[in-house]
């Protein structure tokens, strides 16, 4: 299961995801995007918290530089 960190200074969407609400995540780095596919669940971690979550959109590559790529997903609480 692939890991999510949401910053400390996104506390914001981490209440709300954690509150059930869809959220956008956008700084995700992968070398292989296909850990990030549509319907994948992975753990969510914030500061000393961690949940499951499952990811309801396309991941959108929004940098490509030598292999890592930086992804913006929407994921939800599981």
């Amino acid at each position: 299961m692939a890991t999510i960190n949401i910053p400390e200074s996104d506390a914001i969407s981490y209440k709300d995801f954690v509150a059930g609400n869809p959220v956008q995540v956008r700084s995700v780095t992968a070398e292989d995007e296909h850990e990030f596919d549509k319907g994948k669940e992975v753990k969510i971690v914030h500061m000393n918290n961690e949940n499951n979550a499952k990811i309801v959109s396309e991941p959108i590559v929004i940098e490509d530089k030598g292999g890592k790529k930086t992804l913006a997903l929407v994921i939800e609480k599981v």
